[in-house]
């Protein structure tokens, strides 16, 4: 028998939490902002990054309606955390780029739960998308995610699929000259794509195969249009999330070609005005992992898969 999705004790009204349970895996569902996986625990170590001002562990704590209210800038979104997809390319120059977030649909809209575990988005009047997020366990620690684009519209669409993971860094952000908390990237020798350096610079190295991350504590973030399909983040608990997904070699990806993008963040006393009055005020890092760019006519579907296999290290 599959393991059964229940709801959260406690959740206030139009925030319920759903768990899934499978041994010692520990999945957290919230449909009703933008259908994020909110949590992903092995053993009771948590890998993804929740805001503390929005939740007790899994609990939120932060009624709906005392949220800021969205006006467009990026100062104004409510970063819950967790993991969650997007479509890209990001921008603010034309309807073939994602002003997001903050968005009234993909990232802040209520998806229905339809399924075990399914979420599905409002259609989405600026990209023509509604999106599908599928979730199933695959063995005692990992599961896949099937993410879908449909063109709801009646004009072409061109968009990525964009899964955005946010990544609990917060105990590693002292230490992390001495190694604690890695994230790696298998990958060619091509340089990596700058898409930011808001304060400092991210320091990296290749081994192997292999691109090293070190947790650091900056804000920047690079692309890599050489990544081969694989990635990990070690935790600074001890726990170790990867992910491996098929690439493309002959496509055509977002931001330079990047095929899998990192932001490292650390808190910054003052908002970014070059980033819509982003605030740095915590510490996580961002794995994001890109499709290629698809054309979409009227009724056309796209898909991502993703493997995700979870380790807790002793």
């Amino acid at each position: 028998m599959p393991p059964a999705l229940t709801p959260l004790a406690g959740c206030p009204t139009g925030l319920q939490v759903w768990i899934l349970r499978h041994r010692d895996l520990r999945l957290a569902f919230l449909p009703s902002v933008g259908g994020r996986l909110i949590g992903a625990a092995i053993s009771g170590k948590e890998l993804l990054w929740r805001n503390p001002e929005f939740f007790d562990d899994l609990l939120p704590v932060k009624p709906r309606h005392t949220w800021q209210p969205l006006d467009a800038t990026m100062g104004s979104w409510s970063n819950l955390g967790g993991a969650k997809t997007w479509p890209a390319p990001q921008g603010w120059s034309g309807p073939d780029q994602w002003p997001g977030p903050p968005d009234p649909v993909i990232d802040s809209g209520d998806w229905e739960l339809a399924g075990e575990v399914v979420m599905v988005s409002p259609p989405d009047p600026y990209t023509g998308l509604q999106v599908t997020r599928s979730f199933t366990i695959t063995g005692d620690t990992s599961f896949t995610q099937e993410t879908k684009f449909a063109n709801v519209s009646s004009r072409p669409v061109r968009w990525s699929i964009w899964e955005v993971i946010q990544l609990d860094t917060e105990p590693a952000t002292d230490r992390w000259a001495g190694g604690q908390g890695l994230v790696e990237i298998a990958a060619g020798n091509e340089h990596p794509v700058v898409l930011a350096d808001a304060h400092g610079t991210l320091a990296m190295e290749r081994r192997n195969g292999w691109v090293r991350i070190p947790i650091q504590p900056v804000v920047a973030k690079r692309g890599f249009p050489d990544a081969t399909g694989e990635v990990a983040f070690r935790g600074p608990n001890g726990a170790v999330l990867r992910w491996r997904f098929d690439v493309f070699p002959h496509a055509t990806y977002p931001d330079g070609g990047s095929r899998v993008e990192v932001w490292m963040q650390t808190p910054l006393r003052n908002p970014l005005a070059e980033f819509g009055d982003l605030h740095p005020d915590a510490n996580y890092t961002e794995v994001e992992i890109l499709s290629p760019l698809t054309t979409l006519l009227p009724g056309d579907t796209c898909t991502q898969r993703i493997s995700w296999e979870l380790t807790a290290q002793p």
